[in-house]
């Protein structure tokens, strides 16, 4: 099966500071993949490429053979969607009015019933039905990250990239998201890029796994081969023991001795 989003050799830099070195990357439809590395690694550049924001030195990304940086963007605006980490603290929205932005690349004048059903089944679907018409100003970080998730999913395009999605979320809320995402990559064929610190939930929920440092990749591929303990004490400089609980992976750090 051919790519369907594809890195290729991407580099970017500012003046003679090199942020990315030949990055390179192919995903198939409903793939997730987990961009992972530390602080200052190049993800967040990685991402504004990936959505056509930033233009790379050098290389190119493409969705389905067509460069993305040449696309316009409300044409992007309907193959990839986009959820920052954080969301504006003070929104002069309710919740169903900002997923229901989500439908802008699509919508004519006034919304479909097509575009009002689908804003209704993402809200159910991250379990926000009962804060439909609540200001966004009055949630939670959390709550509003999950808003931001469902307005991304109701744009309904075939790729998804996420940018520390869990942040302000507790544990279970981490794990009822991600699993939202996953099962509707699975569902529709949407191709994901996450970026996340958290090596437990990105080994959990990835397909694969692209560990940057420095704007190099370091390692890509299962968690297995790409976080073993070598890589991840030079990478970021701990000790990490690897377990597996109900055959999932979860990593602990320890400062190096």
């Amino acid at each position: 099966m051919s790519a369907h989003l594809s890195i290729e050799n991407v580099c970017f830099g500012y003046g003679a500071r090199q942020v990315l070195r030949n990055v390179s990357v192919e995903l198939k439809k409903g793939d997730i993949l987990g961009l992972i590395g530390p602080n200052g690694a190049g993800k967040s550049t990685l991402i504004r490429i990936v959505l056509g924001l930033s233009t790379p030195s050098s290389g190119r990304t493409l969705l389905d053979g067509v460069n993305i940086g040449t696309m316009m963007p409300k044409l992007r605006a309907r193959r990839i969607a986009y959820v920052p980490q954080s969301s504006p603290l003070s929104f002069p929205a309710t919740v169903f009015e900002t997923c229901l932005l989500g439908r802008t690349p699509h919508m004519g004048s006034t919304p479909s019933r097509k575009d009002l059903s689908l804003v209704e089944e993402m809200l159910a679907r991250l379990r926000l039905e009962d804060f439909a018409f609540r200001p966004m100003s009055e949630l939670s970080g959390g709550e509003r990250q999950r808003v931001m998730l469902a307005r991304a999913l109701a744009q309904e395009t075939d790729v998804l990239v996420l940018d520390e999605p869990t942040s302000a979320l507790d544990i279970g809320n981490q794990l009822f998201t991600l699993r939202v995402v996953a099962e509707i990559a699975r569902e529709r064929g949407v191709t994901a890029l996450v970026a996340i610190h958290d090596l437990s939930l990105a080994a959990r929920f990835s397909d694969s796994l692209l560990l940057l440092d420095k704007g190099v990749v370091v390692s890509h591929g299962d968690w297995k081969s790409t976080l073993t303990e070598e890589v991840v004490r030079k990478v970021y400089g701990v000790d990490v023991e690897v377990g597996l609980l109900r055959g999932v992976p979860v990593f602990s750090p320890h400062e190096l001795a």
